[in-house]
């Protein structure tokens, strides 16, 4: 993927989506800064040096790149050392999710990886296709028929699962109490695994963080997280970082081997006076990868810049820069393509805003803080899972500020 000489080759290199291949991370990867570095080479570490399997929160906030830093993970550690069960709960339906399906998507994609690795005792093989047949009430004449059109068993359920309500209304009335019975059985397929293979099993779930509500995601990790320890393989669980301002995270936190934070990169100083200068080259080297820089403007660049919350947020306003330059026939981007692209984007949040979200906006703004009075009290939190506040940290400590996106419309905010 080379770097961008137009308009449209920019547009096309500036995609919201994680780096995955090779060639993504060779072209595009950008290092994060030395004062707020990845920690995803401490979590590799931690894996290679445990001396039992164990479970790790991965926070941050969306789009701040988590699912690039978790790629990078999958590609770093040791293959003759571990297998790598990575996948997105997005596979799943996030709009009607619960802690059931979850751990049946888990216990297929084990077994799925099982039948690619080695060649599964039969038994154990017959046992765990039974079972997962039975709770999802699939026949055996449905396996043979997609069988016969190239789709594996565990992919076969996990379409079911995805697509149909009622597969998930019978595989959650079984579980409910049978969910043991099917994580006893997601830890054989692990045992099996590794014994065979001579490899310890890592899996990697993302995207839990993009649970569609923030109660949702409250009650799938509050409530069930003595269930998420439980299988016996190393497990890296995307965390929603707005969760952790919930007094009940206390008890969640203390029981994973470690919670694992990739910051926010704040762009402008705590009192908003000054630029991070290391984190704002940070994100003009995202661009400086994409495309030549005399494709934009410096001040529309640093308008870019300064202006957005999150790396998604930053490439989508650049992309449809791009294409708005382009239509204008321009040769470059100019600030006048940026800033609409931002007013587009400012529209969308200022849409979702209730005034008593406004009220506590415009508190963030002025205290740095972003705490709820009470615990019945959500209105923060529900900012903070918006994404329309956003906490940062510096050798200095913990803040949260309004994401800077909103920034042009505290003035109209105090004044109504």
């Amino acid at each position: 993927m080379p770097k961008a000489t137009n308009l449209i080759e920019a547009y096309n290199n500036f995609v919201v989506e994680p780096l995955k291949t090779v060639e993504e991370f060779r072209d595009f990867y950008v290092e994060r800064p030395k004062g707020a570095p990845s920690p995803i080479e401490e979590l590799k570490d931690r894996i290679e040096n445990a001396e039992s399997a164990k479970k790790y929160l991965f926070l941050g906030f969306r789009g701040c790149g988590k699912s690039t830093e978790l790629n990078r993970l999958s590609r770093a550690l040791d293959e003759n050392r571990f297998l790598i069960v990575s996948y997105s709960i997005r596979e799943l339906d996030v709009s009607d999710f619960d802690f059931r399906d979850f751990f049946a998507s888990m216990a297929l994609k084990i077994y799925d990886t099982a039948e690619k690795e080695i060649e599964l005792e039969r038994d154990i093989k017959d046992d765990f296709r039974e079972f997962m047949m039975r709770i999802t009430k699939v026949s055996e004449e449905d396996i043979t028929r997609y069988r016969e059109a190239g789709i594996s068993f565990s992919k076969f359920i996990l379409l079911k699962l995805g697509r149909e309500a009622k597969t998930r209304e019978y595989i959650r009335k079984e579980l409910e109490t049978k969910i043991s019975d099917l994580i006893q059985r997601l830890k054989w397929l692990t045992m099996e695994v590794e014994s065979k293979s001579n490899k310890k099993v890592v899996v990697i779930v993302d995207d839990l963080d993009k649970l569609a509500r923030g109660q949702q995601a409250e009650v799938f990790f509050y409530k069930n997280y003595g269930l998420l320890i439980q299988p016996n393989c190393f497990v890296i669980y995307t965390f929603p970082i707005p969760l952790t301002f919930n007094p009940y995270y206390e008890n969640v936190r203390h029981a994973f081997d470690d919670d694992i934070i990739l910051p926010q990169l704040p762009v402008r100083s705590r009192d908003r006076k000054g630029i991070n200068e290391e984190n704002f080259n940070f994100y003009k080297g995202i661009v400086e990868k994409r495309m030549d820089l005399g494709l934009i403007e410096e001040e529309a660049l640093k308008e870019a810049i300064l202006s957005t919350g999150k790396t998604s947020e930053f490439i989508s306003v650049m992309r449809d820069a791009a294409i708005k330059a382009y239509r204008n026939e321009n040769e470059k981007i100019t600030k006048e393509e940026v800033a609409k692209a931002l007013e587009k984007l400012r529209r969308t949040y200022d849409r979702t805003l209730t005034e008593a979200h406004k009220s506590r906006l415009l508190e963030i703004y002025d205290k740095k803080e972003a705490r709820d009075e009470n615990i019945s009290d959500s209105t923060s939190r529900d900012l903070l899972f918006s994404l329309t506040a956003v906490e940062y940290e510096d050798e200095e400590g913990r803040w949260c500020d309004i994401n800077p996106l909103l920034m042009p419309l505290v003035e109209r905010w105090k004044k109504a």
